[in-house]
Formats: structure tokens, sequence, C-alpha cells
């Protein structure tokens, strides 16, 4: 800990203070606007070795009190828990703060779900807790797991488990403080063993992630006996039909594997509709320079992010294709071609690929798994809305509930039908623009013009596009 017989190279601060007394202070005192100030006039790498550390342990004091104050701010957004009785349907608006917290600050709809089921838990019976993370005893992280450990517990149950808990909360890591709360939390409230299982069984899920480059994570968290069950599946079919040339491991074996059923079963007629197409599509979006060999723009993986321009003329090439006209400098869409559908399936696709996501602002919900929704209210009076464009958009079936019925509003730009303005019932506004398809390069070349398209030694995939080009 810092002193104030430091060695502090004749420094102070604006007050005339060593940085040793302020950092010191800091570390005992309660924290404090002031105090947060002091800190934040000092410049790290002017102090010697042992007062950065203590600085930076000041500053996370003072982060946990900033945390807290947010915490209470939040508070009096989110208001006591919903009393709406439990529908099971996924898309039901149960407490539509959410959204409000979540446009406002920029964080997902998961953050801030979580952000307000910490706040009310502290407020309602986690106070000793709250008082701690003011006080900069523990941060963040530790309350939020004190907080989940005790979610299912009732206000007498979670101050038992704080009484205990909340007694060696400094000394330890968020990690190992959920662990000891959720051991003594099944002590004071046993839960059934089939709540338990059912409890671990509800962790099951699959993720995504981006790996930054060519390649993607899938990850599944499932039941110990289904996760064997897949993996010697995966197993068996990759070894099935193997010769002994096959240079590829027993790991790249099971991955296409993996992928080879996941096309079989994309095939099977049963799966459900999206936007009354049977099979989802994978869609890779390329300018014309970068498809021709001409430039090496980076793609888009539709759901993915960018990809080297060489694997996006790889993709293209053996795939079917459809016109996307952008703007050239917003790279947002345009156009869309339509001759091989009737109006009504045109139009949907044009929505789907130009809007990506529902368009609430932050919504990452994929676009074909949303509505179409009418800005203005369909109607055949001249005041209504039309089946157009400009008047449709995507919304996720959660987000079309807000608006419909929980005073969200919602319109379209003058001028600009692709871009929507939100006001949310407490009266703040949010933009939501469509995603640009391809990210422009800095200097924009001009596109090859149709006549300009080579002829001599023409790929398929040239004379295809010469024959699209030809007919838009």
């Amino acid at each position: 800990m810092a002193n104030a017989g430091q060695s502090d190279f004749g420094l102070t601060t604006a007050d005339g203070a060593p940085p040793s007394a302020v950092i010191a202070g800091a570390l005992i005192d309660a924290p404090s606007a002031r105090t947060l100030g002091a800190l934040g006039s000092l410049d790290p790498l002017d102090l010697p070795a042992e007062l950065q550390i203590d600085l930076l342990v000041a500053l996370d004091r003072h982060a946990s009190w900033v945390a807290a104050l947010r915490l209470r701010a939040l508070a009096a957004v989110a208001g006591e828990e919903p009393t709406d009785e439990f529908i099971e349907d996924p898309f039901m608006v149960v407490d539509p703060i959410r959204e409000e917290v979540s446009t406002a600050l920029r964080v997902s709809n998961f953050a801030a779900d979580q952000s307000i089921a910490l706040t009310r838990s502290l407020q309602s019976k986690l106070r000793r807790t709250e008082e701690l993370l003011a006080a900069g005893e523990i941060g963040y992280s530790h309350a939020a797991a004190i907080s989940d450990e005790c979610g299912r517990l009732s206000i007498s149950e979670a101050a038992q488990v704080e009484q205990v808990v909340l007694n060696c909360a400094a000394s330890k890591t968020p990690g190992q403080l959920r662990r000891h709360a959720r051991r003594v939390a099944a002590r004071i409230a046993p839960l059934p063993i089939a709540d338990e299982v059912e409890a671990e069984f509800a962790k099951r899920a699959v993720r995504m992630f981006s790996d930054g480059g060519v390649m993607a994570t899938i990850e599944a968290v499932l039941p110990a006996p289904d996760a064997i069950a897949v993996w010697n599946a995966l197993t068996a079919c990759g070894l099935a039909g193997t010769h002994p040339h096959d240079a590829r491991t027993l790991a790249h074996k099971r991955a296409d594997a993996l992928t080879a059923w996941a096309q079989r079963a994309a095939e099977d007629p049963k799966l459900p509709t999206h936007h009354g197409r049977k099979r989802l599509e994978t869609q890779v979006v390329v300018d014309l320079p970068t498809l021709l060999g001409l430039a090496n723009h980076p793609g888009e993986l539709v759901g993915f992010g960018p990809i080297p321009a060489g694997l996006g003329r790889q993709l293209a090439a053996d795939s079917k294709w459809r016109r996307l006209v952008t703007d050239p400098a917003t790279g947002h869409l345009l156009d869309f071609g339509r001759r091989t559908y009737v109006p009504p399936m045109a139009l949907r696709e044009y929505i789907v690929a130009r809007d990506r996501t529902c368009r609430f602002p932050g919504c990452s919900q994929p676009a074909f798994r949303t509505d179409l929704d009418h800005t203005v209210a369909f109607s055949e009076e001249a005041s209504g809305g039309s089946t157009a464009a400009a008047n449709l958009h995507c919304l996720c079936r959660r987000h079309h509930k807000l608006k419909t019925h929980y005073s969200w509003q919602v319109v379209a730009d003058a001028g600009r039908g692709d871009c929507l303005t939100w006001t949310s019932p407490r009266g703040k506004t949010y933009k939501s623009h469509p995603p640009s398809q391809l990210e422009q390069p800095p200097e924009l070349a001009s596109p090859p013009q149709p006549d300009a398209l080579p002829v001599a030694g023409s790929t398929d995939l040239e004379r295809e596009l010469r024959e699209l080009l030809t007919h838009a």
C-alpha cells in the first residue's frame, strides 16, 4: 500500500498534494468524486512502479463505486420486477424497459437484461452487497456472481447467503466467489435432485464466434450423454469412406462430417420456411471489380463478416446469381433483381436482403427470422401506408410487438425511406440505418462498363455476368 513516505520524485497534484498521499487516501477512504478527480490528474508513467500498482487498485475501487452509482440510476429507470404472468412465448414483451436501456446505452439486449436483473436484485434483497460495491470493497463482477446465485432464493435466504459469503468476498476472484455462493445457497435452500438436473440442462446452447479471419468457431454446450453421442457420431461419419491416401487428420474429418450433415439436413422438405423459402441461403457479397479479378476488395459473408477477395471469388464461382445494386457512396442497397420471382416474393426478398437484420436499433436478429412490418399501417386510403419497399422493414417478433403494443413509435425519414427514427415511451429518439452491403474502399474506382468486359477466353462466370449486365 502506498504511504506518504514513498518517493514522488518531487511530483504534486493540482492542489499541491504528493501523489503517494493522494493514492494512499484513495486506498482507505470512501470513494468520492473529488478523490477520483485527483487520481485522474495523475500520469501513471510519471510514478514509480509500486505507486503504479497502488494507483491501479485505487482506480478499481472507484470503478466499483461508479458501477454502484450507475446501478442506482438504472434502478430508477427499470423500476420493480414486472408482474405480468409468464406466457410461454419467447417473443412476449414481458419487460419492455429492456429496449429503452439497451438503445440508450448501446449494449446488447442480453447485457441490458443482465444489468436490470442485477440492479433489481441489489435493491430488493442484496442491500449489503450493494453497500460493499459502493464502498469499493468488491467489484461489479463479484456483485453479479452473488446476484446470480441468489436469484432463486427468498429475501431471508439471500440474507443468509450474504452473511456468509461477504466475509471473504474481497479476497476471492468472481469465479471463486460464485462457486462459494453456489455451495452456500445449496446448503441453505437445497434444490431437489430433479430441479438441479433441469437447471443444468437449461444451460445447453450452440454459439458461433468469428476467429477474426476466414474461420469461425461453433461451440456446443450439451448434457454429457448427448455430447458423447454427438462426438461418437461425428467420429464414425468422419471415418466412413476414408482411403489410405486421405491426408486429412481425424479432426478435419469430424469437421467435414459436421458440414456434410448440415448440408443434408438443409434439404429436408419438412424444415420451416422463412419468408416463403424452404432453405436458408448462404449469401456472399462482392463488388464487380473484385469478382472479375480487377481489384481485391474484401467481400462480405452475410452473418459472419468480411472475407478475403480470393475466397469471395471462389464462393461466387459456385453460386446462383442475384443482382444487387448498391449506392457507391454509402454501400446501401438500392435495387434488387426480380426477374425470376412473382412480385410478392420479390418484394420480400428485397427487404430481407436490404435490411439484413431486425431494424430496431441494436438488434442483430437475422432478417430471415423476422416479420415484415408496415412502418405506416397499411390502408387503402390515401393517408395510409402502402405495401412498398419504402414502407416495409424487418422487425423480429419481440420488437414488432413492442412497436404495436408498448408505445414505441417509428417513422421513416422524409426522402430516406430506408432510415428509421424510433421514439421510446420516454421520448428519447434513436436512428436505425440499413447496413452497407460492403465496406467501401478509400478510393472508389469506377466499375467496368458492360462493353469493357473481357471477351476472348471469357469464363462461364464472366459470360454470366455479361448476360446479367446486358439485361439489367
